[in-house]
């Protein structure tokens, strides 16, 4: 029997829980993209490390292109209150705290470093899709079924204490991470971001002779 997806299994054991529990003992917590340090997924991270280095950076999709992450941190400090003061509810995680577009997430990031950066921007969504770029989390093509991956009501969740730490400080406490003995080398060397030195260039340089 094929492993039902990470969904389903999230649907099933809301379901399991309150057939256990009854609603008034079960808190439920959906959490977008988990990220910040100590993150095992080749997802987020690529953002802090890859601008750190410096450069032209390729930026892919629109800048109003919307984005959604939860920080680890906040995340576990609000789920820990929300046990200890026994409440109860369905709550979708997930932040910043005012609506980002993929501008302000990659100028966001930027803030945390020094380095000297440009952006080249790829809007032109089947040019990435051909290129096998869909998504570079927090941001996904928002077409199809991912329209609505960052367009996220988090009402219910900021109402009972969620709070969110600014990007900066996500992105500092991640690349101090990076950089520490808590990741070995040889996952540095190979981090399966999705994008290397060598496809971002190889794309850079497609998308340029497209323009000429």
């Amino acid at each position: 029997m094929e492993k039902p997806s990470y969904g389903v299994m999230k649907a099933q054991s809301e379901i399991a829980v309150r057939k256990a529990f009854g609603d008034q003992r079960t808190t439920v917590v959906r959490p977008q993209f988990i990220v910040g340090p100590g993150d095992r997924s080749a997802r987020f991270t690529y953002w802090p490390v890859r601008i750190a280095q410096g450069g032209e950076v390729l930026v892919p999709g629109k800048h109003d292109d919307p984005v959604m992450w939860i920080d680890v941190r906040d995340l576990t400090k609000w789920m820990i209150r929300l046990l200890e003061d026994h409440v109860a509810g369905v709550y979708n995680a997930a932040g910043p705290a005012s609506p980002y577009g993929m501008a302000e997430f990659v100028y966001g990031v930027r803030a945390a470093t020094t380095a000297a950066v440009t952006w080249t921007w790829i809007d032109d969504y089947e040019f990435l899709a051909a290129h096998d770029l869909s998504y570079s989390i927090p941001w996904l093509i928002p077409e199809g079924d991912f329209l609505g991956v960052a367009r996220i009501k988090t009402e219910a969740a900021r109402a009972a204490g969620l709070t969110f730490r600014p990007l900066a400080d996500t992105c500092a406490a991640t690349l101090s991470w990076w950089k520490s003995d808590a990741v070995s080398e040889q996952r540095r060397v190979d981090p399966g971001f999705p994008l290397n030195d060598l496809r971002e260039q190889e794309i850079l340089a497609a998308w340029k002779e497209k323009q000429a």
